[in-house]
């Protein structure tokens, strides 16, 4: 599989890349860690924007399912807790598989031709 695909694997990782940021806006990972709640709310936006524009997204789902998993375990078994799982799962799927072709990723670590002029 390419690193950057087009069309309509490039589309299901978008929406991939969409569903961990709707998880990580509803579930809030950084949540459980013992950070002020100004500071959590402001990493989870720029993680957010981050994901939106598809910068650094294997680095931030990895860090995101690391928090969320951290959160897992610091909570009691319900609808979070299985909402948080779902979110962990997302994550490491998207880190796994990459940001695709319609991201900031794919605009700045692209492809590129190297010309060599002898």
């Amino acid at each position: 599989m390419p690193l950057f695909p087009r069309g309509l694997p490039g589309v299901g990782l978008m929406a991939l890349r969409l569903g961990v940021l709707a998880g990580m806006l509803v579930c809030n990972p950084l949540a459980g860690l013992p950070l002020p709640v100004p500071v959590t709310g402001f990493l989870t936006g720029l993680a957010a924007l981050a994901f939106v524009f598809g910068f650094l997204t294997t680095w931030i789902a990895w860090l995101g399912g690391a928090c969320a998993l951290v959160s897992l375990f610091q909570v009691a078994p319900d609808a979070r807790a299985i909402a948080l799982a779902a979110h962990v799962l997302s994550a490491i799927a998207l880190a796994l598989l990459g940001p695709g072709a319609y991201s900031m990723d794919a605009l700045l670590f692209g492809r590129r031709i190297v010309h060599i002029n002898e």
